[in-house]
């Protein structure tokens, strides 16, 4: 209800007033006839002004006084009435409000592709406010300066425009909705300068065009006209714009969704690759081994023996890399596993090894954790070859890995007899040297270090950036 609007009362307000007035104005009369006529002595002009008073005055003024409390009443009444009304009709609006929203809600949710979703949409929001026509065009998700495509159109025929299928930013109604985030509104198609194309040609039908916004982003637009001759009410744009946010916000849940899909089922496929490639590297080991196991020469097994402590030292880090979800793999563990296959591989039943592990969880690509496990093979495999003597007890093998912000330094010591005086690291090396040496200048792109502890024992440090 307009707040202007004045309560008519439920009688003429001179009434009130008349009525009693009428009846005092006759009561005396009356009475100064009948004195006059009757000419009843007997009355004296006392007796005859008290009843001029009470039935003259007091009365009528009484029934006045009765009359306005009741003419006040009946006012209060039919004011409490209307304004009983006013709110029923807002509280209709706003049930009209929410079943619009809940509708277009539901056909977001219920849809199966983002193009079925958009249409149920768009024929629950002509519906459900009874409108001529409507479209939705959206941004390409990647593009953000990209034109407006055509994704979803109903109505009366003649307001598709059907041949409009793209608009560009800042083009029509559409384009300045999608340009700047704001809604757009008119009534007067012919004196319109923001309209184009055959927008031009509704003439009486008024439009408006909602930017379906996500955090703040535009997606795209919802374009809808009215009925012949009608404009919107404030209410009804505020609505609209409720509505547009709706679906923006629908259409990116729906794009997260999707993503997150296709984000999932590729993880699933990597996880099963780097399975079957640790499967295939293990088939090969094995049979290597058993390659290994009919070779009767020591030179031919010895070579055998690291290339399978190799290729199972590659094979962990798929084996890794298949049992997580990220794409990186937590070096820490692969050293432990590195170093399992190699006490496994290389150290005899009666010779123990104790090897220590220590550092927190590093994650690194699985390029770099490739590079890293074959190098830690080879410097594992080297200490666990020549560093012991026969006759110790005491073997230890000690593995450290620390980060210290992008760098990564790890530590493979033992205290074994250490490295002989003669030793050069840039003099003849061995094919294990060579393939370090080649892991650790290409692929970690980091520097490696060679000598001798202080307490004994040699110690071997790569330091790189992830």
């Amino acid at each position: 209800m307009d707040s202007q609007t004045r309560i008519r009362p439920t009688w003429p307000g001179w009434l009130v007033w008349a009525l009693p007035a009428s009846i005092g104005l006759i009561v005396i009369g009356y009475l100064i006839i009948y004195q006059e006529v009757a000419n009843d002595l007997a009355r004296s002009a006392s007796v005859f002004w008290g009843e001029v008073l009470v039935f003259g005055f007091i009365g009528p003024l009484a029934a006045w006084l009765l009359l306005r409390q009741l003419a006040l009443d009946a006012n209060a009444s039919r004011a409490a009435a209307v304004q009983i009304e006013s709110l029923a009709a807002e509280e209709r609006h706003r049930a009209h409000e929410m079943t619009a929203l809940y509708v277009v809600s539901a056909a977001m949710n219920q849809a199966l592709s983002e193009e079925d979703a958009l249409a149920d949409a768009l024929a629950r929001v002509l519906d459900v406010l009874d409108l001529a026509s409507g479209r939705i065009y959206v941004l390409n998700p990647d593009s953000d300066s990209g034109p407006l495509a055509l994704a979803a159109v109903q109505g009366e025929p003649a307001l598709l425009n059907l041949g409009e299928t793209t608009i560009q930013l800042g083009e029509c109604l559409c384009g300045l909705a999608a340009q700047t985030g704001d809604l757009q509104y008119t009534t007067a198609v012919l004196a319109e300068p923001r309209l184009t194309g055959p927008c031009q040609n509704h003439t009486g039908y008024a439009c408006v065009a909602v930017p379906l916004l996500a955090k703040e982003h535009p997606l795209g637009v919802l374009h809808v006209t009215g009925r012949w001759h009608e404009e919107f009410t404030e209410s009804e744009l505020a609505l609209l714009r409720s509505i547009g946010a709706q679906i923006g916000i629908a259409v990116e849940n729906m794009r997260l969704r999707e993503e997150a899909r296709r984000a999932e089922a590729l993880s699933t496929l990597i996880q099963e690759m780097h399975h079957r490639i640790k499967n295939n590297l293990q088939t090969v080991a094995d049979l290597l081994s058993l390659e290994m196991s009919a070779s009767p020469s020591p030179a031919a097994r010895k070579s055998l023996r690291d290339s399978i402590t190799r290729i199972k030292s590659i094979a962990a880090v798929h084996e890794l890399l298949s049992l997580e979800q990220l794409r990186l793999t937590d070096i820490t563990e692969l050293a432990r596993q590195v170093c399992d296959i190699s006490l496994k591989q290389l150290v005899h039943p009666n010779r123990q090894v104790t090897a220590e592990i220590h550092g927190p969880p590093i994650y690194l690509p699985s390029k770099q954790a490739t590079a890293l496990a074959l190098v830690m093979n080879e410097v594992i495999a080297n200490a666990l070859e020549h560093a012991f003597s026969l006759s110790g007890s005491d073997r230890r093998l000690e593995i450290g890995l620390v980060q210290d912000g992008a760098q990564v330094t790890v530590t493979i010591a033992d205290n074994g007899r250490g490295l002989p005086p003669e030793f050069n690291a840039t003099g003849r090396r061995g094919l294990g040297l060579q393939i370090v040496e080649a892991l650790v200048t290409k692929d970690l792109a980091g520097t490696l270090q060679v000598g001798n502890r202080p307490q004994g024992g040699s110690q071997t440090t790569l330091t790189f950036y992830k």
